[in-house]
């Protein structure tokens, strides 16, 4: 989101009101002690009692018992009927907030007009209370003054601004930090066990799902035990699998002189390797008496880009007991000018596209290489086969150029880019013996999408 995250959510509720669900008792029992608890549920209600809700828009819930209270800020992003008589709704990416209890809640609001209406409607019996417009702005306004709030508040809303297509860095870091998920074996569903957001900075990552009370927004600072990333850092994310953890981080640089070429690295240290990817646009173009294909038109900024490549590519032989099918780390993505984030994307190494830029049959006007199912010919990797193969440890690096990621790490920082970095870690017998960190940076104009399933 470029306006500020309360701007937004403000804007939201001042077309789409807020909606309060309170629950009680035995209800809210079974509620707490279901799979996701208050975090993600649906439930069922009278057509008229849902009526007035707008979807997507954010929403409180409130709960108590003989033992205790709670509120919740979440999304309700769905409603639908069921039943003759009863409609569903869904809320999702409800976080824990303060006041945790309605009676506190009125004491935040003290402007007279807001202070009764509040009040009036907190009063009623019902399960669902829409409040009004300008209530709803000015309450979510009182809930962000709460320094706790601004965490769950911002994940709340985070993903009504997920970008479908490939336009813009936003889209790039999106689609960087999917990759690094799935590259981990988790998809955008698994949720992460906690989550930092810098006030005042865009991050990809105020869109993963998160785990209870496992988000704070703070002003910008260093991240402990990262010197690296520094003050810059604008997410971090930390997920686990099994004896394994992924810390991810999402950071912006200042322009310094020099660049590392690439979008995005991802280093597996269990496997002890590591790929970096640069993503490439593809431009339509249709040949007289041709069906229209895509082609790729290398510019001064991919020279150079491959002569970084190259002043990092060096490989140490492998070890006694390694095994790659390919030692290549650097890899180009070519994605579809405006195409859909979902379609998939092909991958090829850099000294394949070398070659494909000798090969006649892949020449395209004025320079440009082209790129379609035709002139590949199948030489490709699709996503799901390009992740598998880094999952297993079988492309990338070996493990002693691997170890020196620290020194392109420091490369790749150094840009005024939008930078993703995912460190992959065993917290078995071996944690602590080796540790990386891999990195994704968006390019100037690095919007893409790739030829998918055609």
């Amino acid at each position: 989101m470029k306006a500020d995250w309360l701007d937004t959510l403000k804007e939201i509720v001042g077309k789409k009101p807020l909606v309060i669900f309170q629950f009680d008792g035995e209800e809210w029992c079974r509620l707490c002690e279901s799979r996701r608890g208050a975090n993600e549920f649906t439930i069922a209600r009278s057509h008229d009692l849902l009526k007035n809700i707008s979807t997507p828009t954010a929403c409180l819930v409130f709960g108590k018992n003989d033992y205790e209270s709670g509120a919740y800020f979440g999304l309700v992003s769905s409603r639908s009927p069921v039943t003759t008589l009863e409609s569903r709704v869904k809320v999702m990416r409800a976080l824990r907030v303060q006041p945790s209890s309605k009676d506190e809640l009125l004491k935040l609001v003290t402007d007279k007009p807001h202070a009764g209406n509040l009040q009036s409607r907190l009063a009623s019996a019902a399960s669902v209370v829409v409040l009004s417009p300008k209530l709803s702005a000015h309450l979510v306004g009182k809930l962000a003054a709460i320094e706790a709030n601004r965490g769950p508040m911002r994940a709340a809303i985070a993903s009504l601004s997920v970008p479908k297509h490939y336009r813009g860095m936003g889209a790039m870091q999106e689609d960087a930090l999917q990759t690094v998920l799935r590259a981990f074996g988790l998809s955008a569903a698994d949720q992460a066990i906690s989550l930092e957001l810098v006030k005042g900075q865009d991050t990809a990552l105020a869109r993963v799902n998160i785990i209870e009370d496992s988000v704070i927004e703070h002003d910008a600072r260093s991240v402990p035990r990262y010197d690296l990333v520094g003050s810059d850092v604008t997410g971090h994310a930390v997920f686990e699998k099994g004896l394994e953890r992924l810390d991810v981080f999402t950071a912006n640089r200042r322009p310094l002189e020099k660049v590392f070429g690439v979008d995005l690295i991802y280093v597996n240290t269990t496997r002890q390797n590591i790929v970096m990817v640069q993503y490439k646009m593809l431009e339509p173009h249709t040949r007289k008496g041709a069906e229209a294909d895509w082609i790729y038109r290398p510019d001064a900024q991919l020279e150079a880009e491959i002569k970084r490549m190259r002043k990092f590519s060096s490989d140490h032989p492998p070890g006694e007991y390694e095994y790659r099918l390919n030692p290549q780390v650097f890899y180009l993505k070519f994605v579809k000018r405006d195409g859909a984030l979902k379609n998939a994307a092909i991958a090829i190494p850099i000294d394949h596209f070398e070659r494909l830029r000798a090969d006649p049959a892949c020449k395209g006007p004025r320079g440009a290489v082209r790129v379609s199912f035709e002139t590949l010919a199948g030489r490709y990797l699709r996503q799901g086969a390009f992740l598998d193969l880094i999952r297993s440890g079988y492309i990338g690096a070996h493990a002693q150029t691997t170890a020196h990621l620290e020194e392109l790490v420091q490369a790749v920082v150094k840009g005024d880019r939008a930078v993703v970095a995912a460190i992959q870690t065993y917290m078995g017998e071996k944690a602590g013996a080796f540790q990386g960190i891999s990195g994704g940076v968006t390019d100037e104009d690095p919007l893409a999408e790739d030829p998918g399933d055609e």
